[in-house]
C-alpha cells in the first residue's frame, strides 16, 4: 500500500500556522511534564517528538508542499525545503522517532529515562526554534502563532 500524503491547502500559511500552533502546544505540554513525579518520562518524550514532527510538517506546508504521513522524522525532514536549517542531526531525528515508538507501548515505555526525556525536549526545542526562523524568513510573524 502506498504511503498517505498530506496535501497542502490553498491557504498554506493558515494551514502551516495551525500545524505550528499544535507543535507549540505539544512542546509546552512536554515542558510542563518534564520533572513531574506524576507524569512518566515516556509522556514527556512522546510530546517532545510530536512537537518536533508537527513543526517540520508546518515548515513543509508553509512552502505549499505535500508530505508523507509518517512519524519517521528523517523521512519528514527529507521532504522539507532545502533552506530549512534543522539543527537536529539525522541520528537525533532517528533517535527521537524511536523514542516516540518506545513511549507508546508498555514493553518499552517504562525504559524511557529522565535523561531521555530531557534529550527529547532539547532536540524538539531546537527544531521549533529553527521552524520559527523559517516562518520569519517567509515573512510570517510566528510570534502571533500561539500554542494550540
Amino acid at each position: 500500500m502506498p504511503p498517505k500524503h498530506k496535501q497542502p491547502s490553498a491557504a498554506n500559511v493558515e494551514e502551516a500556522s495551525r500545524w505550528f500552533a499544535f507543535a507549540r502546544g505539544d512542546i509546552e505540554t512536554a515542558r510542563a511534564f518534564l520533572g513531574s513525579t506524576a507524569v512518566p518520562n515516556r509522556n514527556t518524550a512522546y510530546m517532545a517528538q510530536q512537537a518536533a514532527e508537527k513543526a517540520i510538517k508546518a515548515v513543509i506546508l508553509l512552502d505549499n508542499m505535500p508530505f508523507e504521513m509518517t512519524h519517521d522524522l528523517a523521512t519528514i525532514q527529507a521532504q522539507a525545503p532545502s533552506d530549512f536549517s534543522n539543527p537536529a542531526s539525522t541520528m537525533d531525528l532517528a533517535w527521537l522517532a524511536d523514542i516516540e515508538t518506545m513511549a507508546r507501548y508498555p514493553d518499552e515505555g517504562d525504559t524511557v529515562t529522565s535523561d531521555d526525556a530531557e534529550r527529547a525536549l532539547g532536540i524538539a526545542n531546537g527544531i521549533l526554534t529553527a521552524a520559527a526562523g523559517h516562518f520569519a524568513a517567509r515573512g510570517v510573524d510566528e510570534s502571533l502563532i500561539t500554542a494550540g
